[in-house]
């Protein structure tokens, strides 16, 4: 129980430092909490707090939303949503952690080449349509859509503050109906929303963290130091399931 309760804040801490500075940590922060909760039941613990993360984001960025790239967005994303749903609801935790190590691999290659071959395909004019689906399909089974929803949001060159309200508000809607998905699969119950509340005290040590301390890390060193993170999280995932 103390091992879990360690795992269930590093986690936390993790996801209040994320939506309050770099954001895109969810690959990290998704296996930390499958170390105290292995199988699709983490999810349940994650979503409620990132539900809470995302209210007191929307509250500080309440202006300067981009209305119509949320409006192309959201309802792909809710496709993607149901989507990741469905292949949740019909896999076994086994096959889960082995989907997620290799999904999580994939994604980290996506990071590692974009840095030096950026992707046109967010700027095309269906591109909406395809991020949206993809971020709501990748959000529901490796909840990693930050850094894909990060790319799109780039490409429309949107002033700064629009650019951070409306990836807020994406992700809350996006969240919101995850939560419906994962209510409806059972993955949220009273075990799960008892281990987000032990995460509480974590989560918003993270949110003062990530909000005060970010502008003094260095970019390239965090890269660095999450990639290394992620890398070990996915091993762990794929090769040391029965641990």
């Amino acid at each position: 129980m103390e091992m879990s309760w360690l795992f269930i804040s590093l986690a936390c801490l993790v996801t209040g430092f994320s939506k309050f500075s770099i954001g895109g940590l969810g690959l990290i922060i998704l296996p930390l909490m499958m170390l105290a909760f292995p199988g699709p039941e983490a999810l349940g613990v994650i979503v409620p707090l990132y539900l809470l993360t995302d209210l007191v984001a929307v509250m500080t960025y309440r202006k300067n939303v981009n209305w119509g790239v949320l409006a192309k967005l959201v309802p792909f994303g809710a496709l993607g949503v149901l989507v990741g749903t469905m292949v949740l609801g019909s896999i076994d935790p086994s096959t889960f952690m082995t989907m997620l190590g290799v999904l999580i691999f994939a994604l980290l290659g996506l990071s590692l080449w974009l840095d030096y071959h950026p992707l046109p395909v967010f700027s095309h004019r269906y591109s909406a349509g395809f991020a949206g689906a993809l971020c709501g399909f990748v959000g529901v089974l490796a909840n990693a859509a930050g850094p894909l929803m990060g790319l799109f949001l780039l490409e429309q060159k949107m002033e700064k503050h629009a650019y951070v309200a409306t990836r807020v508000w994406a992700f809350l809607t996006l969240n919101i109906l995850k939560l419906v998905g994962l209510v409806s699969l059972g993955l949220v119950n009273m075990e799960t929303l008892q281990a987000s509340a032990v995460g509480l005290p974590a989560l918003f040590v993270g949110m003062f963290i990530g909000f005060k301390v970010f502008a003094k890390i260095s970019a390239d060193q965090l890269k660095l130091i999450v990639r290394g993170a992620i890398s070990l999280s996915a091993a762990h995932l794929l090769f040391f399931k029965s641990s």
